[in-house]
């Protein structure tokens, strides 16, 4: 994909990223980076974020384009740098994403850029979770949801919150009932009607036992027609738009209801 010009206020955010005193590279991270990457470092004795924008400077003069920081985001933020240390690396990645969707595009976790709804302006985000926010508070949404619509991932459009709101079901789900396992495999043990993990209800009759697989295959539809869309789908096939996403995220909100109500059953001891 062609990768717009950064500007010089662009170049120095990032560099204030990148450089940054508590969850930024180190120093000699830095030296190494710059190395990989073949960039001059001219004044490494300098504060980590003007000694990157400095380096960033240069490569930019001498090359003509800033397509050479792309680059080096690029390599900062491949998969395997994010090993050690994969806090930083989120973090990295999501406050590198507040400036680079004022340009339209995004860098992944898979280490590549891929196109997104461009912001005219950091305001704009702000409006944008607040809005939805307001909207999924007049309609009672439950607090694990609201989580999901944070300004890092309203900032990649509604199509993350999506997703991020979809997962947190399966995450419940695990901390409720100790599995380990995803998705529909995960929900189809936890709701067992026959030897379940967590219940709706005692399960004594049979209105009861449907109500259990009531909520089982709803929490399956959500993994089926949202997350696991989401998680494989690129965009462009996909679009969530915010009334999409009020849908959703509001039916997302009925499920964590219910599952407030749900009880972790004992398992025997062996």
């Amino acid at each position: 994909m062609a990768l717009p010009r950064l500007t010089p206020n662009q170049i120095e955010q990032i560099a204030r990223v990148m450089g940054d005193t508590v969850d930024g590279f180190t120093g000699s991270e830095i030296g190494h980076l710059l190395a990989q990457c073949r960039m001059d470092d001219p004044d490494p004795g300098l504060t980590k974020w003007k000694r990157l924008y400095n380096a960033f400077c240069v490569a930019v003069n001498g090359s003509g384009s800033t397509n050479v920081i792309f680059q080096f985001i690029q390599h900062c933020l491949e998969p395997a740098q994010g090993l050690n240390n994969p806090e930083r690396y989120n973090w990295m990645r999501l406050e590198l994403n507040k400036v680079l969707m004022l340009l339209g595009i995004e860098i992944r976790d898979d280490g590549r850029y891929y196109s997104v709804s461009q912001a005219q302006s950091l305001g704009e985000v702000q409006r944008r979770t607040k809005e939805l926010r307001d909207k999924l508070t007049g309609y009672g949404a439950h607090p694990e949801v609201l989580r999901c619509c944070r300004d890092e991932l309203l900032a990649k459009d509604y199509f993350h919150a999506v997703q991020e709101a979809a997962k947190s079901l399966c995450d419940r789900t695990r901390a409720m009932s100790g599995l380990s396992s995803d998705g529909t495999e995960l929900f189809q043990t936890a709701f067992s009607v026959k030897n379940p993990f967590i219940a709706y209800n005692s399960l004594r009759t049979s209105s009861e036992q449907n109500q259990q697989n009531g909520l089982k295959e709803m929490l399956c539809g959500v993994i089926h027609m949202i997350r696991n869309v989401t998680a494989h789908e690129l965009r462009i096939h996909w679009d969530v738009n915010e009334n999409d996403a009020v849908d959703i995220l509001t039916l997302i909100s009925y499920l964590h209801k219910l599952l407030d109500v749900c009880v972790t059953v004992p398992r025997p001891t062996l």
